[in-house]
């Protein structure tokens, strides 16, 4: 398990873009936190904070307490905004959670000794992951901060799916809760693909040097063909000015 991030934060009674503007200028980003039997309350959080915050593993997948008016709060991270050219923290969505109520939330998936897998170190095939991610329902007491599949022995041919993967107490998976026929491959073992690339470009040059050596003998005979028809008229010019000659 991580490390249990805790955060501080303040109460704002201000907003807009403005505001914001500012806010971010002077350290700080802006936040909200929302949920369960309070109402939203507006908060920020410096900066340096965050960042440190994100950098933890399993940050956005397990219960955080936020410092907020002298009272802890449990939270989980609904969503973190960045800015798309920096990546910058823009702003923070946090979700109230109670440790015995029911969340859902989306979780990775990892897979774990992909290169002693027998697939890949006996037959030399490869691991191919079909879903990085997953929504789960579970109690925010019992949320994992991603669920594992070990590949180990998985050989060619061989796949893992949703239904196979080993949950932890009283976790379960969104997709299967709505029916089996959501049941759907989570990792698969294959043959590795080699890409061959044939000399195609060289056959069609051949071929275009066969067509224009064609299309110039075509033109020589044409040629040929030409001076056949000029003697013969050069013939018949002659043997009619002789018969002028005659008479």
């Amino acid at each position: 398990m991580s490390d249990q991030v805790n955060l501080t934060a303040e109460e704002r009674t201000t907003m807009g873009k403005s505001f914001n503007r500012n806010l971010r200028r002077s350290g700080s980003i802006p936040g909200v936190v929302y949920g369960g039997k309070d109402l939203p309350k507006k908060i920020s959080i410096l900066e340096k904070e965050i960042v440190k915050a994100v950098q933890v593993p399993g940050f956005a997948t397990q219960v955080l307490k936020i410092s907020l008016s002298g009272k802890n709060v449990d939270v989980v991270v609904k969503e973190i905004q960045r800015h798309p050219i920096t990546s910058r923290v823009m702003h923070a969505d946090f979700m109230r959670v109670d440790p015995d109520s029911k969340i859902t939330l989306i979780v990775p998936i990892r897979t774990i000794n992909d290169d002693t897998c027998v697939g890949v170190k006996v037959n030399g095939g490869q691991v191919n992951h079909l879903i990085n991610d997953i929504e789960i329902i579970c109690l925010a007491s019992n949320l994992p901060e991603y669920l594992e599949i070990d590949v180990q022995e998985m050989d060619i041919g061989d796949s893992v799916s949703l239904s196979e993967i080993n949950l932890p107490d009283g976790v379960e998976i969104s997709l299967l809760v709505q029916g089996e026929e959501r049941d759907q491959a989570v990792v698969s073992v294959t043959e590795t693909r080699e890409m061959i690339i044939e000399e195609e470009v060289e056959e069609v040059d051949l071929e275009e040097e066969e067509g224009e050596e064609g299309e110039e003998g075509e033109e020589g005979e044409t040629s040929e063909g030409e001076e056949d028809r000029k003697s013969s008229d050069e013939k018949d010019t002659d043997s009619s000015e002789g018969k002028e000659r005659k008479k």
